[in-house]
């Protein structure tokens, strides 16, 4: 979910050279936040604001802007983090291979995670919490960003990047599920599946027509258009793809969002005209205008709606990210005001972390037989402060496990 050349690439970027702090921050804010909404969503007499809106209702809280925000901060990533690869003199085509193996990684961890709740402990010996536990293990394993070193510790390191690689074969091949036993489905590939394919357009993009803002802004505007021609049936000659991948809201909707945020990252590149933090700030609130325009015309025809991925959903969000984003750049980094911010920074350090360890933490409480959250806080008002305190916990863990030097790189 995020790439190890986003911050250098940032750093270098622009006259004054400096770190967009705002980022970090933002990233952080959106990780607090889903761990919230993901717990309390959960629990009873909780107010409608503080749940996803109905498929039907025509209408979005701000829940429905956590996966979205996802979807612009990766955008806004893609173009100083690729741009980097290729001004070192990467050739296209390893570059796309770098993008296609973020993506399968992305695909594969979310079939895994979308297959979950349809687990069967009695159809193979092993418990869910367990399965879950060892899926999660094995995640790490793959993923995690060992230090450069030579040597036997080299080995060491590959043998259990490999180890985690046999772990999750295993946990594949043992996987029943459903009333009918059968093995695992794609779905709808689950959050981190869906930023996969989203990732896959918005790089696919950038690659083929760089950071050319004027290309993106229509590229954004084409995308919508894919949503349509989805609805309408013109895209009917994809066939049997339409049985594996929401074409119009996965791939045009999500990638509308995501390229959006592309626009974003070009701002803090050297060939960026917006090289002084006023004329950047001017663009993400023209942006933003733009965006939800967009999104109040489309609203007649296709209403608002997140599990549909909507036009007026789309652009919505990632109106709305440009705004957050306006905001923050000029509290954080222009103003310099930042003390506030001291604990978003962990979770923006390891946002995959951060979205796994709330599964880790609920399965190993059911393993050791501690149910007590279970049956406590989870109504009302108590059930909010519980919630903000585990949000609050799980940031503070990810940044442990990271000074332990636990740090998943996808």
């Amino acid at each position: 979910m995020r790439d190890t050349t986003l911050d250098t690439a940032l750093n270098a970027s622009g006259p004054d050279r400096e770190r967009i702090f705002s980022l970090d921050v933002f990233r952080g804010l959106t990780i607090l936040t889903m761990v919230f909404v993901n717990d309390v969503g959960h629990l009873q007499n909780i107010p409608a604001w503080m749940r996803h809106a109905p498929e039907n209702s025509d209408s979005m809280t701000f829940v429905d802007l956590v996966f979205p925000a996802f979807l612009f901060i990766m955008g806004m990533s893609i173009p100083p983090a690729l741009g980097r690869r290729l001004a070192r003199g990467e050739s296209v085509t390893r570059v796309l291979g770098h993008v296609l193996l973020r993506v399968f990684g992305l695909l594969v961890i979310g079939i895994f995670m979308v297959n979950i709740p349809q687990y069967r402990a009695d159809l193979t010996g092993l418990s869910k919490a367990a399965w879950v536990l060892l899926l999660f293990l094995g995640v790490i394993l793959v993923w995690n960003g060992y230090p450069h070193t030579v040597g036997r510790i080299r080995w060491l390191f590959l043998g259990l990047r490999l180890g985690g690689i046999a772990l999750l074969t295993v946990l594949a091949a043992v996987y029943r599920g459903g009333q009918e036993g059968t093995w695992m489905q794609t779905s709808w590939w689950g959050i981190l599946g869906l930023i996969g394919w989203a990732y896959l357009i918005a790089a696919g993009i950038f690659l083929l027509f760089g950071a050319r803002t004027a290309v993106l802004v229509g590229a954004v505007g084409l995308l919508t258009a894919v949503f349509v021609g989805d609805k309408t049936g013109a895209l009917g000659f994809l066939g049997r793809l339409h049985d594996y991948v929401n074409v119009g809201g996965h791939w045009g909707g999500h990638g509308a969002i995501a390229v959006a945020g592309m626009v974003l990252g070009t701002l803090f590149l050297d060939s960026s005209l917006a090289r002084r933090p006023g004329r950047r700030i001017l663009w993400m609130l023209v942006m933003g205008l733009g965006l939800m325009a967009g999104g109040f015309l489309f609203r007649p025809l296709y209403g608002i709606s997140k599990v549909q991925a909507t036009p007026t959903w789309c652009l919505y969000s990632a109106g709305i990210c440009c705004f957050v984003f306006a905001v923050l750049y000029w509290l954080v980094d222009v103003k310099g005001i930042r003390r506030w911010s001291f604990f978003l920074s962990p979770a923006g350090r390891d946002p995959l972390l951060a979205f796994i360890l709330p599964s880790i933490v609920a399965s190993l409480l059911t393993l050791v037989g501690i149910e007590y959250l279970n049956t406590h806080f989870n109504n009302g008002v108590p059930a909010i402060i519980r919630s903000v305190v585990f949000a609050l916990f799980i940031v503070a863990l990810t940044d442990l496990l990271y000074r332990l030097r636990v740090r998943l790189h996808l």
